[in-house]
């Protein structure tokens, strides 16, 4: 099983990822936990914009591997029942996507030195490569300055 102390490689602390210019806009500029923020934000947006329909448009085990993630690059450690809320999903059906995101190998759950009752999740180095190559991709194909129906001609 992976490593659970992650203090080697904290997100905080690694140089920020280098802008790559996207065909006919502005490519994303900042760290590769400023994107993975700016799109958990937007799953959140999403849900008030689709109201209680949003609730088909769960992917519990994906909100808890990016909550998880913006978690590492703050430094701040998650409680098994954060992780839970991180995923917006009912916590019996949050923890059964931990487990899947355990058995895996992409987190790891260790006793909460404060709170013997609680435990504390934390990505592995894996599932933090696998998620900074993944923002890679991703910047790679945002543009920026691609207008959306209802955006002001300029």
């Amino acid at each position: 099983m992976a490593e659970a102390d992650n203090s080697a490689y904290r997100l905080r602390d690694r140089p920020m990822v280098p802008p790559k210019p996207a065909a006919g806009g502005v490519a994303f500029t900042g760290t590769a936990a400023d994107l993975v923020e700016g799109i958990y934000r937007a799953r959140r947006l999403r849900d008030d914009a689709f109201g209680p329909i949003a609730g088909q448009f769960r992917e519990p085990t994906w909100d808890i591997l990016l909550d998880l993630y913006l978690a590492a690059a703050k430094g701040r450690p998650v409680s098994v029942s954060s992780a839970c809320i991180g995923s917006g999903a009912p916590q019996t059906t949050a923890i059964r996507h931990l487990a899947l995101l355990e058995s895996a190998g992409l987190v790891v759950r260790t006793p909460n030195p404060m709170d013997n009752r609680a435990g504390i999740v934390t990505l592995t180095e894996e599932a933090i490569r696998r998620v900074d190559d993944w923002a890679r991709r991703v910047r790679s194909v945002w543009k920026a300055e691609t207008p959306l129906p209802g955006d002001p001609v300029v």
